[in-house]
């Protein structure tokens, strides 16, 4: 169903319309672990398996958390997954901002990694 989807460019990247947005694997608030711990990597598996192709994130989402289950759950992974990183990097130089993306890619080892500054 959602190779049907239709799809839109990120940077040089196809992926489709409908992504994961990981916000809410973290716990309570947005912070810290998850209450399960397991059902949360379940959920990153099945979506992938279903078919979506990008996952949003950020670096605060779970204070980190979030990011160690994705770094964790789907790898290896697929060759399409393209994770798409925000970082908070407000009033500081682009070396403080291209710093934040790399950390950001380094805790999540993705294959392809599209990270946003704001």
């Amino acid at each position: 169903m959602l190779e049907r989807a239709r799809s839109f460019a990120l940077g040089s990247w196809q992926v489709n319309r409908i992504g994961y947005g990981a916000m809410q694997l973290a716990g309570d608030g947005v912070f810290g672990p998850p209450g399960d711990r397991d059902e949360a990597l379940r959920v990153l598996r099945a979506a992938i398996d279903g078919g979506i192709n990008h996952i949003d994130t950020a670096q605060y989402y779970g204070l980190g958390v979030v990011k160690e289950l994705i770094h964790e759950a789907p790898y290896p992974y697929p060759a399409a997954l393209a994770l798409v990183s925000k970082v908070a990097v407000r009033h500081v130089s682009r070396k403080a901002a291209a710093d934040a993306c790399s950390s950001s890619a380094a805790r999540s080892r993705p294959a392809r990694m599209c990270c946003r500054t704001r």
